[in-house]
């Protein structure tokens, strides 16, 4: 974890023109991407986010995703644009216990939904599936859909779904899971990619990066954001509300009622605003089991201490590419 050092208090006011301290906020962790602090400028909260810049192309990467919120809150997407620093810049860096990199936002007053019984959750299903939809809406016209502008020193794009392909290879844990990943490769690549289903996706759309703000759903956390096939932030959506109920809570007898509880008005309200073309679902099972991966490795260590029976049944699960879902999706659509 980041400490607050003299040189990172300095720094912070500098560019920010902070009037305290930053202290620390949230992240650090392992799994995390960085690590958040707050400070108080004109009277107002704002958080700046410290990232390891020693990864090549992590500068150049994260301010075409900047860029891209940008854009998206100039549209009216309720999300939290970044602001510039007192140099003009979205995002800076400088050496703090090594190269670092930060950006800064204005702090949303707003709560985390509270993730209750599906059966009270109708309006959040849609509403959440209508914002994705908006954002994947948004997307077709955005200039660049199929990979980055940013590049490296060998000229390939920072930002990809090979990219994002290639971190994993390099992460997974497990031989077997590891050959898995090199089969969904080869599915990935025979997949059609045009406007209507490809292009930059939030890649994280969970609740935990959705806020509740003046009745308004505030999407947060756009640092993964990807260059994608639309259809992956649904199946994110999917695998983490199946997964809540089913092993994060005690909502587990709602599981089976899932199809009608959520899945219905989350794909009302994601279709009512992006007419994602219908043959895309037929790849849903794909992208399910293209999270379990992503679950798996990020995970794994904390999954084998806490529960390994899980573990194993996860590396069972997509060795096989088992189903998801108990039921075909076409028949919710």
């Amino acid at each position: 974890m980041l400490k607050v050092t003299p040189e990172l208090v300095s720094c912070v006011k500098k560019l920010y023109k902070a009037d305290s301290d930053p202290v620390y906020f949230a992240g650090g962790h392992n799994w995390s991407d960085g690590t958040l602090f707050e400070f108080l400028r004109s009277g107002q909260n704002y958080l700046v986010k410290f990232l390891d810049a020693t990864e090549p192309g992590k500068t150049a990467s994260m301010a075409e995703r900047l860029d891209y919120l940008n854009y998206l809150s100039s549209l009216g997407i309720d999300i939290i644009p970044p602001i510039a620093s007192e140099k003009g810049n979205l995002i800076e860096t400088a050496e703090l216990e090594g190269a670092k990199a930060f950006f800064a936002w204005k702090k949303v007053e707003g709560d985390h939904i509270n993730l209750a019984d599906p059966l009270d959750l109708t309006e959040f299903y849609r509403n959440w599936g209508s914002l994705i939809g908006r954002i994947h809406h948004l997307a077709q016209s955005y200039p660049h859909w199929q990979e980055s502008l940013a590049r490296d020193d060998e000229n390939v794009s920072l930002i990809s779904w090979q990219r994002e392909w290639d971190v994993f290879y390099n992460w997974v844990p497990d031989a077997e899971v590891k050959q898995a990943w090199v089969k969904m490769r080869e599915q990935l690549e025979a997949f059609p990619r045009h406007r209507q289903n490809f292009g930059f996706i939030h890649n994280d759309p969970h609740p935990g990066n959705i806020l509740l703000s003046g009745g308004k759903l505030v999407l947060i956390d756009f640092d993964v954001s990807n260059y994608m096939w639309f259809i992956t932030d649904i199946a994110i959506c999917i695998y983490s509300e199946y997964s809540r109920c089913g092993f994060h809570s005690q909502h587990q007898n709602r599981v089976k009622d899932l199809p009608k509880l959520f899945l219905l008005p989350f794909l009302q309200g994601y279709l009512e605003n992006n007419q994602l073309p219908m043959e895309e679902f037929s790849r849903l099972e794909f992208f399910l089991n293209y999270r379990r991966v992503l679950m798996f490795t990020v995970f794994y260590e904390q999954i084998q201490k806490g529960n390994p029976a899980h573990l194993k049944r996860m590396k069972e699960e997509i060795i096989s590419a088992a189903p998801y879902l108990s039921f075909p999706i076409e028949t919710v659509l």
